[in-house]
């Protein structure tokens, strides 16, 4: 195994996108990845690990030659902050797939999502979010209602930012995503016969629950959401058939867009399509 340069490759994030690779932190993440059935564990260059996380996960036994093993003040020295667990990662990217692919396989990926309950396949497509901890936190989301896949704007966060991935605790190496400038995404989209619901909190848009219930019964729906401070673009307002928004307290501005996203999806988990 060629030694890595762990302290260059944590000090240099730009290297690693230029070299096709990424830092993944911490015993969750990298589970999900070895446990994967995308194969992740064919992609992993190098496991730098303390003795007791090696052991924990059955590293040197599941990738003989790729472990490297360090005492925990050394890895606390290397990476500063313990959000590890005893764990540093070098991976390479996995291909980028099209907007095109990741559409028609839907909701095949996950049997049982919460948001299959009346058939309803439902996408998740970010704007400009520039934050890596909302990118990540999205992808949690999406996770964990059974979202089919997260479409990232072109100018959003890097999902596998080591922080992204941390944030989104792994999951984003279980949902489908790619990348793509958001108006081709809703293009694909709409072109699939998907209804793009745009989280906004203009005070002319319907409230959540009744932009649900005014969606066609148990067909396909994308939730869009925009940039932390500016919220979605006019553009991609005006693209967007439908509109919604969750009503708060007066006085109150906005939620953070990462939980705005949790109450859509769960919305859309717990009201049903309108009767026909």
């Amino acid at each position: 195994m060629t030694p890595v340069d762990w302290a260059g490759r944590l000090a240099d994030p730009a290297s690693l996108t230029r070299d096709g690779l990424y830092l993944l932190e911490g015993r969750l993440p990298l589970e999900r990845l070895l446990s994967g059935t995308s194969g992740g564990a064919q992609r992993l260059v190098s496991v730098l690990a303390t003795e007791a996380a090696a052991r924990a996960l059955d590293l040197e036994a599941r990738l003989p030659g790729r472990v490297e093993v360090r005492t925990p003040a050394e890895m606390a020295a290397l990476t500063g902050f313990n959000f590890h667990r005893g764990v540093l990662a070098l991976v390479a990217r996995p291909p980028m797939r099209s907007v095109e692919e990741i559409v028609s396989a839907g909701a095949s990926w996950q049997d049982g999502g919460m948001l299959k309950g009346d058939g309803r396949a439902v996408f998740v497509v970010l704007e400009q979010l520039v934050d890596a901890d909302n990118v990540g936190s999205c992808f949690r989301n999406a996770r964990a209602f059974g979202a089919a896949a997260v479409f990232v704007d072109d100018r959003c966060a890097d999902p596998l930012y080591r922080k992204a991935v941390r944030t989104s605790m792994g999951t984003v190496l279980e949902v489908p995503w790619t990348v793509a400038p958001v108006q081709q995404v809703i293009t694909t989209l709409q072109a699939r016969g998907v209804s793009t619901l745009a989280l906004t909190p203009h005070a002319e848009a319907p409230v959540l629950p009744d932009a649900v219930n005014a969606l066609e019964p148990s067909a396909p729906v994308a939730l869009v959401v925009g940039n932390e401070g500016a919220g979605l673009s006019a553009a991609t307002l005006a693209r967007c058939a439908h509109r919604a928004r969750i009503p708060m307290a007066p006085g109150a501005d906005s939620l953070n867009v990462a939980t705005a996203l949790a109450v859509a999806l769960y919305t859309l988990s717990q009201v049903g399509p309108r009767p026909g």
